[in-house]
């Protein structure tokens, strides 16, 4: 019985290389957004705190701390909105990440379909040849 040799194996290969590269690229990318993401939400959290505690000082507070939660409520407010605009800056970015591991990934299977049929052909013409060579040793008996 024969060895089965694709002859497209080095392609296989370097797909699968480029594969692991994009799928790499983007879990860089996923991570940098989901931490973006989780200092939106940790600025979201303090803004609100902070909003309820400006109430409750505006209550019952010297004027002295109004102008602290104040001020520090306008500091959050800025820095969510530059977290919000470098997530809405970088969401291309992961589009175009996930896309290219995406075609990498077809492209991948693609030849690896290709191998799958090569190898069910090599091993029909296998089964077919011991058929024959079976044929044979009984038609010499």
């Amino acid at each position: 019985m024969g060895r089965f040799v694709f002859p497209l194996q080095p392609l296989l290969d370097e797909r699968r290389r480029k594969e692991e590269e994009k799928q790499l690229a983007f879990v860089r990318v996923k991570t940098a957004r989901d931490e973006r993401v989780r200092e939106c939400d940790h600025l979201t959290a303090a803004l609100r705190a902070r909003g309820r505690a400006l109430h409750e000082c505006a209550m019952t507070g010297p004027t002295a701390n109004l102008r602290l939660y104040d001020a520090n409520l306008r500091y959050l407010e800025r820095a969510l909105r530059s977290h919000e605009r470098r997530n809405a800056e970088s969401a291309p970015a992961f589009d175009r990440a996930a896309a290219e591991l995406l075609d990498a990934n077809r492209e991948r299977r693609l030849v690896e379909k290709l191998k799958e049929r090569r190898l069910q052909e090599f091993e029909r013409e296998e089964a077919r040849r011991d058929e024959l060579e079976l044929d044979e040793a009984n038609a010499r008996r």
